[in-house]
């Protein structure tokens, strides 16, 4: 049987598998062991080309505007925030050398107004979680603070400019960032795992799973309590889309853009 269109045939149902196969391909139907340590080594290397990304973009910073500026300066922190795009990059390397489709990790039904609704649904409900969290806290550990920017907001005119910045940047480089490497990538592949494995809560353990590293890879005791249930929402999100990034992206933009935009606004 001759198929004209493969990308058509990805096998997206509970039977089958969870979407990222094409006629006469094996790639990745067996997630072994081995395999799963690979993926692994690529969210590894996307957090550090991230960082690395970010301590050279440091440098201008803290020649023309000096140390201080990284946590002060409000236009600093959107330009060190497109170093999340790093992220990325191993994870686009580690589909093409394998010949497959974006769609593998995540890059489909982008225009899906069905799953861009419902992000943005779930997206104000894990706003407000987070909120609460990290308002409690406050009070479970009083002497320790997270990674919240101290900066200064712009102020006049200029301040709607800022938070209109913010709010792309949020969304495009930080939350697409993210979601593509863990969602799209890696709970996926650990749901394959664990299914593999004959786990009858694969679906759970990966969602877990991957918040928990979600979380930690922030560095932020403060903040690990906060993110890992963010992390359970957004996993929750890409499960219910059969994997689209498009909902927990839209979540994760709402969530990062309007803390912010929150905190500057005084409330």
């Amino acid at each position: 049987m001759v198929i004209d269109e493969p990308d058509a045939y990805e096998l997206e149902n509970e039977e089958l598998g969870i979407g990222i196969f094409e006629p006469g391909m094996n790639l990745e139907r067996e997630m072994d062991w081995n395999h799963l340590s690979r993926v692994l080594l690529v969210v590894a290397g996307g957090w550090l080309l991230m960082f690395i990304i970010e301590v050279i973009m440091m440098v201008p910073v803290i020649l023309y505007l000096g140390v201080l500026a990284i946590l002060y300066n409000p236009w600093v922190l959107i330009y060190l925030s497109l170093a999340e795009i790093g992220f990325i990059i191993p994870v686009v390397s580690y589909v093409r050398n394998r010949g497959m489709k974006l769609k593998s990790v995540g890059i489909k039904y982008m225009t899906s107004i069905k799953n861009i609704v419902f992000g943005i649904v779930i997206g104000f409900a894990m706003l407000g979680a987070n909120l609460v969290i990290s308002y409690l806290m406050t009070f479970l550990l009083p002497g320790i603070s997270g990674d919240e920017s101290v900066f200064v907001p712009p102020q006049g005119n200029m301040l709607g400019l800022w938070l209109a910045l913010w709010t792309i940047v949020m969304f495009v480089a930080v939350a697409f960032s993210e979601e593509l490497i863990f969602r799209g990538f890696l709970q996926r592949r650990v749901e394959m795992y664990y299914r593999e494995k004959g786990s009858r809560h694969y679906k759970l353990v990966a969602l877990v799973l991957t918040s928990a590293l979600f979380a930690a890879i922030h560095l932020d005791i403060f903040g690990l309590a906060t993110r890992f249930v963010l992390g359970l929402f957004l996993g929750y999100i890409a499960q219910k889309q059969n994997y689209s990034i498009i909902g927990s992206t839209v979540a994760h933009g709402i969530n990062n853009s309007v803390v912010i935009i929150l905190a500057v606004l005084g409330f």
